[in-house]
Order: C-alpha cells, then structure tokens, then sequence
C-alpha cells in the first residue's frame, strides 16, 4: 500500500508588499496633505483663479493619489491591518477634503463648486461602500490544519464488501479506521467487472450545527452510477442521506440527533460500487 499525505496551512506570508500595505504610504500622504494645506493657506477665497483644464486636472491627479494609497494599504477591517495601516486609508479623504477647499478657493463658480464637491464625495462614499461589504464577506476565519490522506491499496487485497467485483484473496475485515489527523481516506479497486470505492470520511459540526452537505468527486468518473451504502463509524447519533448520485460524484446530507453545545465530529464509511454493463 502507497500513501500520499498532503497538509495545507493557513499562515500568512510577509512579503515586501504586505509591509507597504501596513502603512508604508503613510509618508506619501503626509506629504499631500501638508502640500495641500500649504497651498489653502498661500491661496485664501478669491486670490487666484483656476481654469477649467487646471481643474480637471487636479482632480484626476488628486484621484490617482488616493487611489494608490487605498490600493496599497490594507482596508481598515482586513484582519492583517494594523493601526497605522487605518490611518493611511483615513488620509485620502482628508485630502479630498482639502482639494474641495482648495478648488473652493480659487473657483468663482458656484454650480462647479457644488459639482466638485458631489463628485469628491460619491467616489469617497464609494471606496468606503465597497471596502466595508468586500470585509463583511471575507469575515476572518480561525487559523485551521486540514490534512488529507489518501489510500490506494494493491489489487491484491480488494475489500470484502465488494465480493462479486474482485476476486478475493485475503479475507481480512475492510479497513473502517481513520488516523488521528487525517480528514478522509480513499481506497479504488477495478477489474474488467467493475470498480469500487470505500471512503471513510472525517465531518465536523461545530457549536449548534445540526446539518451539513458534503460532496465526494470520482476522478476518473465511475462506469456506471454506483450503489451506495453509508455507515456511522464513530460519533454521536446521526442520519445519513443520499441526495445524489452520478458517475462523477455523489453528495450526502448529514443531520445530528441533536444540537451540542461543543465541536463534534462523525466518521462515516461509504461504500460504491459501479457494476460494468456486459453487452447482450
């Protein structure tokens, strides 16, 4: 028997990239802001008069600005954002706030005023719209271990479930044991009369959670929709529910007897066999 064991990891990785988004751009928009408070107080109300081109200008150049110092920090809910990083992504809108004041000053148009000010205010209320409902359904999740197992025996010794597929040379029980770390484990037989899988599974239901759906893949496809049989090897009473089956997976629904207070988990064994069509 050849096993393969694979383990992913959530951690995070520290790159260049994340220490910039943990407020490396805080430089970048002291120094607008302090350029930009120089300028309302060099240009009080009335004392300079800006073009229509300058004023585009200026928006786009300021826009640019904010949209790099927000693109390159995180957002102030991201689980790795840190204190500094917060205060970076405030800064564009202090910005914004100036470059109103700014184009207020120096601006005798009433309606185009009012217009910056609509536009200035949309883009901020919408980088803030998207960050908050982008964060809301990316809720940090628990740092987790999976690790998976995966089983393939030798021919040889075909489970003993699956008598009228395989021949039998060992008349040793099926394998119904799962290691202490490992998530599930497969084993696949075939011969010229079919094939047969037995998949003993780890599901775990946390605080309150009575149902859950889990999905099994058959890669390659069986030859046929196989019959199912399912079995609770370990845990707390339980049913199990085939709701579908096809040569390229099948999907189960699991219901506790009951609600629990703490984790729990199950180990379930489900046993397919896919029986070749032998052509009349």
């Amino acid at each position: 028997m050849s096993s393969i064991a694979a383990t992913l990891t959530d951690s995070t990785t520290s790159t260049l990239f994340d220490v910039v988004r943990r407020g490396g751009m805080f430089a970048t928009a002291l120094f607008v802001i302090l350029a930009q408070a120089a300028l309302i107080a060099r240009n009080p109300i009335g004392t300079a008069t800006l073009n229509p081109s300058l004023l585009y200008a200026t928006l786009v150049g300021i826009l640019c600005v904010n949209g790099g110092i927000r693109l390159c920090t995180f957002a102030p809910r991201d689980p790795q954002a840190s204190w500094l990083s917060r205060v970076v992504w405030v800064t564009p809108s202090i910005i914004s706030l100036e470059t109103f004041m700014l184009i207020s000053n120096a601006t005798a148009s009433g309606s185009l005023i009012m217009m910056t000010g609509l536009f200035l205010l949309v883009v901020e209320c919408n980088w803030w719209i998207v960050s908050l409902q982008r964060q809301s359904s990316k809720r940090p999740q628990p740092t987790t271990v999976i690790q998976q197992q995966l089983l393939f025996d030798s021919i040889d010794s075909p489970p003993t479930w699956a008598p009228n597929i395989l021949p039998r040379d060992d008349t040793s029980e099926a394998k119904t044991t799962l290691a202490t770390h490992a998530q599930q484990s497969w084993t696949r037989f075939f011969d010229e009369s079919g094939e047969s899988i037995t998949a003993i599974e780890r599901v775990l239901f946390e605080p309150g959670q009575r149902h859950q759906t889990i999905h099994f893949s058959f890669v390659p496809s069986l030859i046929a929709v196989p019959e199912i049989t399912t079995q609770i090897v370990e845990g707390p009473p339980a049913t199990i529910r085939l709701a579908e089956a096809q040569t390229f997976g099948a999907r189960f629904e699991l219901k506790l007897g009951q609600k629990y207070e703490e984790p729990v988990e199950l180990i379930i064994q489900i046993q397919m066999i896919a029986v070749r069509t032998v052509a009349a």
